[in-house]
């Protein structure tokens, strides 16, 4: 006799706890786009001490909240690996953002 296994839809926490990595890192790109426009404004709105000051913050932050979906108890299966990939390339791309620091030299054209 053949056997219905059906597989349960995907909660919306399941959902968000796999899209919350890639908004994180859009989220962090935006901050550090926004710190160096600062940093270089005719104005000089932040100096290059706070520059960087505020990029490690802004990394930090955004690593741990990029994270923070792989604590959870979440299904199994597809969505679960989905999640952890997802975890993982956003934890990638903010790191590749956040190396623009290291060769920051200045705002020169």
């Amino acid at each position: 006799m053949r056997q219905d296994r059906t597989i349960p839809p995907p909660s919306g926490g399941d959902v968000l706890a796999m899209i919350a990595p890639a908004c994180v890192w859009a989220a962090h790109f935006i901050v550090l786009y926004a710190l160096i426009s600062a940093a270089c404004a005719p104005r000089v709105l932040i100096g290059a001490g706070g520059l960087i000051l505020w990029g490690a913050i802004a990394t930090a932050v955004a690593l741990a909240l990029a994270l923070a979906p792989l604590l959870r108890r979440g299904p199994a299966g597809a969505l679960r690996l989905a999640t952890w990939t997802m975890a993982g390339i956003s934890a990638a791309a903010i790191l590749a953002d956040a190396a623009i620091f290291l060769w920051f030299d200045g705002c020169g054209g």
